[in-house]
């Protein structure tokens, strides 16, 4: 025996109304002819990307002396890289640059801005 799609859909009110919630409304079908291209849109970085962002910054902390740049930086998810937004994982990179020039050039981390002060 088989239950209809509109049975079904008329089970689910019910039981919705009964736990009090409100049951959601369906959404309008998208149709997609043959031929038709739609594009897929991912927000945020794929995850070769990452990866490339993750080796450089571990490249840079081990060629310029600058782990203690992500263990600041990543002290609010507990040091774990993988861990940052797009948006953190980006700043974190462009700071480890910034601190590779520093380390070239000879200026202070601090005169930089690059330092500051660890609350527990």
């Amino acid at each position: 025996m088989a239950i209809s799609d509109e049975r079904l859909k008329e089970l689910a009110g019910e039981m919705a109304e009964a736990m009090g919630m409100k049951p959601r409304k369906p959404s309008a079908p998208t149709i997609v002819r043959r031929g038709q291209v739609v594009p897929f849109q991912r927000s945020g970085m794929d995850g070769a990307t990452r990866d490339i962002v993750y080796a450089r910054i571990r490249d840079l902390a081990r060629m310029y002396w600058l782990a203690w740049l992500i263990r600041q930086e990543t002290a609010h998810v507990r040091g774990v890289i993988e861990c940052l937004t797009d948006d953190e994982l980006l700043d974190l990179k462009d700071k480890m640059e910034r601190a590779r020039e520093c380390r070239v050039e000879g200026i202070g981390f601090d005169e930089a801005g690059l330092v500051r002060e660890q609350r527990l």
